[in-house]
């Protein structure tokens, strides 16, 4: 059997940097982590992790690379989406 997704409309920022006079920057946090410096680079995007964010998402967590979407589900849950995945969506 074949199954298609119900229609849903969800609320989504395009996250560029941490600016902390956005009120949706209060979802991303800096990305700090013990066992990487700064200049380390991202795996996702290649860039320095210093311009990076963390989400907490029900799955645990994960890095907010620049130019990405932050969704908010249906249910309040949030979560990263890379640019290339957001281009589906559609403005409701």
């Amino acid at each position: 059997m074949k199954y298609r997704k119900k229609p849903i409309i969800i609320e989504a920022t395009q996250w560029l940097r941490h600016n902390d006079d956005r009120p949706e920057d209060e979802t991303v946090r800096y990305y700090r982590h013990p066992e990487h410096n700064g200049r380390d680079l991202c795996p996702h995007c290649g860039k320095i992790l210093h311009i990076h964010g963390w989400i907490d998402t029900l799955e645990g967590g994960h890095i907010v690379c620049p130019g990405d979407y932050i969704i908010t589900g249906i249910k309040g849950e949030v979560y990263p989406c890379k640019p290339d995945i957001f281009k589906e969506y559609e403005e409701a």
